[in-house]
């Protein structure tokens, strides 16, 4: 390792240069690792907020809950304890002017995706016409008790209180009973949701299909492509990191072969010159892993809200971790170059 800081030292303006391409590859990987958590948090944190194993849809809906209708019989014969769910896609405004497109979800007080729901402000929903909403509304400018009235309808829903994660398909989602639901959707029921002891698909009533709930994760609009797109940039960006360490220390490796040889021919090992290489590499990709992850903490303290950027440090881990075993990969053209240094061809002899 003493080779290698040393070498760094004297070199400070190449190494420096490769540090900073580190720290801007590294940096935009976070970002997007943020936003695809983000963007991921938005279409489904009201689904993990239920704690639900398992959901009931009608078998036509392609696993769409805005698309499933269950019929009354149908619902009846499913195991009483699961929780009957009606969804409506719409937009809400108060008083004050303000809007808000919304996802309104209708479950009953003694179900247990109501008794799962946690409260940051005022209280859960008890009567006829009053909402649990997102917290969104809160940083909207939305206050408890303003009354928010529906699009196209007679319908006003008093907030009670808001509700953190609350979001589905990235729109907020205000929790109501089904009372109040009912002249909006006529008492139609989507889905039926397990907790725990889902019925079994032989079980199933005609016409009905059950879903684990990661793959109704999977199945909402948009959400699976969205997740690939950003996987496959982040996979790009770990080749990009890959190729930029293996191609700047192979050109200096290159432009040091005549100082290999000598150092070879005064007795220093091979195995001491690989390791020197390693430890460049090793030290390069922290400072700039490091560096990067301080400024996208940055970043994302500063961007707006409306900005879905979600750093957690497990992502930041995983991200650290892998853009530093690619640097270390990246090592490995180098380390074949100096293993084929023959001092003797070097220096003439």
């Amino acid at each position: 390792m003493f080779l290698a800081i040393k070498e760094m030292l004297h070199e400070k303006l190449r190494y420096g240069l490769i540090i900073a391409l580190i720290l801007l590859v590294s940096y935009l990987l976070i970002i997007l690792s943020g936003l695809a958590t983000g963007l991921a948090n938005l279409n489904r944190a009201a689904v993990d907020e239920w704690q639900a194993s398992a959901i009931v849809l009608n078998k036509d809906a392609e696993g769409r809950l805005s698309q499933s209708f269950l019929a009354k019989k149908t619902v009846a014969a499913l195991p009483s304890n699961g929780a009957k769910l009606s969804q409506y896609s719409t937009l809400v405004k108060s008083a004050a002017g303000l809007k808000e497109n919304t996802q309104l979800i209708a479950v009953a007080s003694d179900s247990f995706i109501y008794k799962n729901l946690k409260v940051t402000a005022g209280k859960k929903a008890t009567k006829l016409n009053e909402g649990l909403v997102s917290d969104k509304f809160k940083n909207d400018g939305f206050k408890i008790g303003d009354q928010l009235k529906v699009a196209n309808s007679d319908v006003k829903i008093k907030i009670t209180g808001f509700t953190p994660r609350a979001t589905l398909n990235v729109a907020p989602v205000v929790y109501v009973s089904p009372k109040t639901i009912q002249p909006l959707n006529k008492g139609m029921v989507n889905a039926v949701v397990f907790e725990n002891h889902s019925p079994s698909r032989g079980d199933l009533p005609m016409g009905t299909k059950l879903f684990a709930i990661q793959a109704f994760i999977n199945k909402l609009p948009g959400y699976s492509a969205q997740q690939l797109t950003f996987n496959f940039m982040i996979g790009f960006l770990y080749v990009i990191i890959l190729i930029v360490i293996s191609i700047f220390l192979y050109i200096l490796t290159v432009q040091k072969l005549p100082n290999l040889g000598v150092l070879k021919a005064q007795g220093v090992s091979t195995k001491y010159l690989v390791l020197s290489i390693l430890y460049q590499s090793l030290i390069m990709s922290i400072i700039g892993v490091v560096l990067a992850i301080i400024l996208g903490e940055i970043t994302a303290i500063g961007l707006p809200s409306e900005v879905p950027i979600v750093i957690t440090t497990s992502n930041l881990l995983i991200s650290g971790f892998g853009l530093i075993i690619m640097s270390l990969f990246g090592a490995l053209i180098p380390i074949r170059q100096i293993t084929k240094v023959d001092p003797y061809k070097i220096i003439g002899g």
